[in-house]
């Protein structure tokens, strides 16, 4: 079911995508898209290249009021960087640094999320990346998390 206008958490994740897509184009990612939520492993599906990143769903980690009219909600949204082992160059041991900081920045660069997240935006990494088995593959996996904060309307007391 479609819903008639965007909400504040539609018009982020649009954002956080068009960001990635920003780094699929300059070659840092191979592919980025928002997970659909049909595995129950998001790790089992047809990857169409590494590095890429997956936006999940987010969850609302605050929302308190602002002042009469307004909540100011808080989202925090994670990412899920996904490749292989064999993409990383053997003769580059400093390549999945280069992956994180690539990824931080465009969002640094971006700390409204294109205007949708007034309150700013904090990415962090939140674990070192390490291999995971799904399957036949073995894959390097890190998330990035993103906190960002938006003013909502509230109900008028």
């Amino acid at each position: 079911k479609h819903m008639p206008n965007p909400t504040f958490a539609q018009n982020m994740k649009n954002a956080i995508l068009a960001d990635l897509q920003s780094l699929v184009q300059s070659g840092v990612l191979n592919s980025a898209f928002a997970d659909e939520m049909t595995k129950v492993n998001p790790l089992d599906r047809n990857w169409p290249g590494s590095p890429s990143a997956v936006v999940i769903p987010p969850t609302v980690s605050n929302s308190e009021f602002y002042d009469t009219a307004t909540n100011l909600r808080e989202y925090t949204w994670y990412i899920m960087v996904v490749t292989t082992p064999d993409n990383i160059p053997s003769t580059d041991p400093t390549y999945l640094e280069g992956l994180i900081d690539n990824l931080l920045q465009v969002f640094d660069n971006d700390v409204t999320l294109q205007g949708m997240a007034i309150g700013g935006v904090q990415p962090a990494i939140l674990e070192a990346p390490g291999p995971v088995n799904s399957g036949t593959t073995t894959y390097v996996i890190f998330y990035i998390q993103l906190k960002g904060k938006q003013l909502v309307p509230a109900a008028v007391q």
